[in-house]
């Protein structure tokens, strides 16, 4: 390529007459030194390397930068070695000709592809899609959809909040109006798909444009994370259909991570529970803030396998440092010898309980259990916690603590009043963190619904008026690191749960985004309540005043005034009732004794 550019440069310089003819003998002369020199300039910067499939202006910069290159290594060879000349004239045209010829021929293959992805994707059998976001993310969204022969969409257009960008072009396809448009235009254009292509923006934002989008019938996806992550494991990678989590519209959570660090790193850390959905999810927070390590214990040996064969995998990933340590360890905590061997085994700093039975419908078919494993378990803990002089302890517990109607409940109350009683005097920090439902969880109505939507329905709704607080777990999780983080001992903090959840609207909303007409494609029955449910949750008791915290979505109760010795009277009684007499009856009747504001449903 180089040598007819510079055979066609030579004619065009001489008019394109036959006067060139005398030129030809110099430029045969020169032939090798210009074969030579390019082939220097292209080899250091790596142009065979190039793949043909994805050029760009980085790559039509090297070509130019190399020909240059080329060229000055020529013409100081012309100027000052050889007396051999060429006119200098001859030497640009023909550097142009190099860079023109390699660039089209590079970016040919492109533009065929191009233009082969723009016929296909106009076909009637396509998906008609758009792209809220205009920007750096959904140009390279659209390339994917153009260049990646798995995606089967028309792009129809797309959508911004920058009203300077409206009637422009990107590439081609036009933006049809603001974001703020989108439901309206999906139900005009009949658009079967729509990417929310906007990874910098809030959470809080792309949660109220998924919302937009709700009734339109379209399926929606949405692009996440950073462009650096985004171009550095491929769009395809970030890109995941949206949730009901993003139709509930949670507050964004703001850390104070070098608080987290300060509390975790370096430290020796036990979670109770930990193959569970908070525990887990507890384990995953804690080892990125790199402690010293992590014991997970639980009962349940394949939760904990699954745990840490993910954990064995993010180390290979180098997610978590190599000198973190992470032991899963199978026991209950209704063992106190185990435990206590567990205890002076690792000298714990920190303690995370989130080992319960949770289910409310089961426990209150087997109530002792659920006063076996949550009360007496969680004395365990608290006892050995003191024994052991752990820094601090941090108990999970739950909106259904509020006013209990339910055996769970009831029990999970019993173990605050223990956190803000026993747990005053000695050289351990308790605190307990309270709230409500968890998105994704083992025991959330989510996972149900998906799967009667999965197969075919009908969906089933206790009640139409039941209403529930819902967070996920991630965030969850963070807030009550963060809540750890600000105990000083005694306090019950509770969790910003955001606005009550109709289970009713959850149901029709989660049938539709599976692409199905609630009432119509997919039925909802109702069953009635369960036994110990309630229609409405609290997070807060009559007698409980609360207080700020430094992250407004963390709020802490006034502390109980009840005695050490009337505490251990209860939990002495409660063994008594539970060894002579585990009828239901009996443990009912102990429960409302020592937890006065139980009431059954």
């Amino acid at each position: 390529m180089v040598i007819v550019a510079y055979f066609v440069a030579l004619w065009i310089r001489l008019d394109f007459s036959l006067r060139s003819i005398a030129y030809f003998h110099h430029l045969v002369e020169l032939l090798p030194v210009i074969v030579i020199a390019y082939f220097i300039a292209f080899k250091l910067a790596k142009i065979d390397k190039t793949l043909w499939t994805s050029p760009s202006v980085d790559e039509a910069l090297r070509v130019s930068m190399a020909s240059l290159l080329g060229f000055a290594i020529v013409f100081v060879f012309c100027e000052y070695v050889t007396p051999v000349q060429l006119p200098l004239s001859v030497h640009f045209i023909a550097l142009m000709l190099v860079v023109l010829s390699m660039i089209f021929v590079r970016f040919s293959y492109r533009i065929y592809r191009l233009l082969s992805s723009l016929s296909g994707n106009n076909s009637e059998h396509c998906k008609r899609t758009l792209i809220v976001g205009a920007g750096e993310a959904g140009t390279m969204l659209l390339k994917e959809i153009l260049q990646n022969k798995k995606y089967n969409n028309k792009v129809i257009g797309f959508l911004d909040d920058d009203a300077y960008k409206i009637g422009k072009l990107v590439m081609g396809i036009p933006v049809l109006a603001k974001s703020e448009e989108v439901g309206t235009l999906a139900i005009k254009e009949n658009i079967d798909v729509i990417y929310i292509a906007m990874p910098s923006v809030s959470v809080k934002k792309q949660n109220e444009i998924a919302k937009l989008c709700y009734g339109s019938q379209a399926k929606v996806y949405m692009l996440t994370g950073s462009q650096d992550m985004i171009q550095a494991a491929g769009i395809h990678r970030s890109i995941r259909e949206m949730s009901i989590e993003d139709l509930l519209g949670r507050k964004e959570v703001h850390l104070k991570h070098e608080d987290l660090k300060e509390l975790i790193h370096d430290k020796s850390i036990l979670v109770t529970g930990a193959g569970g959905s908070i525990g887990s999810e507890l384990v995953r927070q804690i080892v990125l803030y790199q402690p010293k390590s992590v014991i997970m214990l639980d009962i349940s040996e394949n939760s904990i396998y699954d745990l840490q064969s993910e954990l064995n995998i993010w180390r290979k990933e180098k997610k978590i440092a190599k000198d973190v340590e992470f032991l899963p360890i199978i026991g209950s905590i209704r063992d106190i010898a185990v435990l206590d061997m567990i205890f002076e085994r690792s000298k714990f700093d920190l303690v995370f309980h989130a080992a319960a039975h949770k289910h409310v419908p089961l426990m209150e078919s087997m109530p002792a259990e659920a006063v076996k494993n949550n009360i007496f378990g969680s004395h365990h803990i608290i006892e050995l916690c003191k024994k052991h002089k752990v820094k601090q302890m941090v108990h999970i517990s739950t909106d259904k603590a509020v006013n209990p109607t339910n055996v769970m409940g009831a029990t999970k109350r019993f173990v605050e009043k223990m956190i803000q009683t026993i747990g005053k005097d000695g050289p351990t920090k308790f605190v307990a963190v309270r709230f409500g439902n968890v998105l994704g969880s083992s025991g959330s109505v989510i996972p149900l619904f998906k799967k009667q939507i999965a197969s075919g329905g009908p969906v089933t709704v206790t009640d139409p008026e039941m209403i529930r607080y819902f967070m996920t777990i991630t965030e969850a999780v963070s807030l009550i690191l963060q809540a750890a983080s600000y105990g000083e001992g005694g306090e019950i903090f509770v969790l910003d749960m955001g606005e009550p959840v109709k289970i009713l609207d959850l149901a029709e909303k989660m049938i539709s985004l599976a692409g199905y007409v609630p009432y119509q494609d997919i039925d909802i029955e109702f069953t009635g309540l369960r036994p110990g449910e309630k229609l409405f949750e609290e997070l807060l008791m009559g007698e409980e005043g609360l207080k700020e915290t430094p992250n407004p979505l963390i709020k802490v109760t006034k502390p109980m005034e009840i005695s050490r010795e009337q505490i251990i009277r209860e939990i002495e009684y409660l063994r008594k009732v539970v060894a002579v007499d585990q009828s239901r009856g009996e443990i009912i009747k102990a429960l409302m004794e020592t937890v006065p504001t139980y009431r059954q449903s």
